[in-house]
């Protein structure tokens, strides 16, 4: 990946459209703005921005995230963990569902949106002036918030690859790697080990590595972690994921043993908690520590739009998978649930979901297509031309999100099941027009019965 290259940017980002995907208020208009210019890998522009604001990020403990799948998830684990241990903590993910200031949240709430709104302001003319994008933006304004708010320490995640990606001008203590997989190949590389690259840049000399990368890559990792002296280590070499017959898990590790570890919904998301309790473990001082109660901890998670249940009798299900790794893990988890299962399904027309999913796909009892409101959405006809490629015979195609989910409340039974994914855009359409309009207020379980009668 080149620094000169630009590429188009969020799909989700709209300075005119249909809510969720545009921007409340006119300094976010501006932000959005901004998202035109398209996706502009390279470090100098983010650099320059912070050395302008008197580089607030050279105090500021950082630990980033990186990886095609889990690297959100992970990131609020991490954020979670540190909190419980009695840290101040602030999060940075990407993208958001439902509101732009999602992103950044201060100890599991998103920060106030007056005092996004004032940051970005502030940062206006310094970005005007180094013609930062649209991320560099957001990132350097995590960064400012964080400080003013008076954070122990920042949890970040990368917004693209890593090498190349704003939040490599951050100084972060430690560096996790989830997996990596095949997405954003016109940007990031075409083969898995070309995208591994690109996350890799983050290294830096002496910087921690923890990863669950496939085998195939450990010797990839490994070398590149020998190449800046940093300490490597991978998840499935230092601990043990052991099952309970209650339905938990136990976390073996060189030192500790975690008993009684909740489900967090997928085997995915087991393993990235894995990850984030042996980094801190490793890392353990003053500021990196793990809680007393690391299961309490977890119980505790709020995970937006990772395999989230949103509604009960009947269960609906909300995931952001939105590649062939990620569909197949939400799509394979949501098959072991009993009862009978419709899958709302949408997303880009430039993301394939691969094979795989259309195969996954076939063994539900229905699937309901609907496009996205968005430019870059597959509309109806390549809707259906993914129904036809994938010869799937319990499949239909609704003209919007709203349609679809409205022929789906008026036809589950109490014992069915809904899962909404293939893209974080459809996840948040559908939250939108099942009414929600703050993520804040889809952070318990309410009742599918309840809710459609309000409508």
């Amino acid at each position: 990946m080149s620094a000169e290259n630009k590429f188009v940017g969020e799909p989700g980002i709209l300075t005119h459209g249909n809510p969720p995907f545009i921007a409340e208020d006119e300094i976010t208009a501006w932000l959005f703005s901004l998202n035109r210019q398209g996706i502009r890998p390279g470090l100098q522009r983010i650099q320059s921005v912070l050395a302008d604001c008197g580089n607030p990020h050279h105090n500021l403990p950082t630990i980033i995230t990186c990886g095609t799948n889990g690297k959100g998830s992970t990131t609020r684990i991490l954020a979670q963990l540190l909190k419980d241990s009695g840290k101040k903590v602030a999060t940075f993910t990407s993208p958001h569902l439902m509101r732009v200031y999602e992103r950044i949240s201060i100890d599991d709430r998103p920060v106030d949106p007056q005092m996004f709104a004032r940051t970005i302001k502030k940062l206006k003319p310094i970005v005007e002036k180094h013609e930062a994008s649209w991320f560099e933006t957001l990132t350097a304004a995590a960064v400012l918030i964080s400080v003013e708010s008076g954070v122990d320490l920042l949890c970040c995640e990368t917004g693209l690859g890593g090498r190349l990606d704003a939040t490599n001008a951050l100084c972060p203590s430690a560096l996790l790697l989830t997996t990596v997989a095949l997405d954003h190949q016109h940007i990031l590389g075409d083969t898995i080990e070309e995208i591994a690259e690109e996350k890799l840049g983050l290294l830096k000399p002496g910087l921690p590595l923890y990863t669950a990368v496939a085998d195939e890559l450990k010797n990839q990792v490994f070398r590149a972690a020998i190449g800046t002296g940093s300490a490597c280590g991978f998840l499935d070499e230092v601990t043990r994921i052991e099952p309970e017959s209650n339905g938990m898990w136990t976390l073996v590790t060189r030192s500790k043993q975690y008993l009684g570890l909740p489900d967090l919904g997928t085997e995915a998301m087991n393993r990235n908690a894995a990850l984030a309790i042996m980094a801190l473990e490793d890392m353990s001082d003053s500021l990196w520590q793990l809680p007393v109660d690391v299961a309490g901890s977890l119980e505790s998670l709020y995970l937006p739009g990772r395999f989230q249940q949103v509604l009960s009798i009947p269960d609906w299900f909300v995931d952001t998978a939105h590649n062939p790794q990620a569909l197949g893990v939400a799509l394979t988890a949501f098959d072991k649930l009993d009862g009978k299962k419709t899958v709302l399904f949408g997303g880009m027309h430039d993301k394939d979901p691969g094979a795989e999913t259309g195969e996954l796909l076939g063994k539900f009892d229905r699937v309901i297509f609907a496009p996205i409101s968005l430019p870059r959405s597959r509309n109806n006809e390549q809707l259906l031309e993914l129904i036809q490629q994938w010869q799937l015979e319990n499949a239909v195609v609704a003209g919007s999100v709203k349609e679809a989910i409205d022929i789906i409340a008026t036809s589950t039974k109490p014992d069915d099941k809904v899962l909404i994914t293939g893209s974080c855009f459809m996840a948040g359409e559908a939250l939108y027009s099942m009414g929600w309009r703050d993520l804040e207020e889809v952070r318990t379980i309410s009742s599918a019965l309840e809710l459609f009668k309000k409508e």
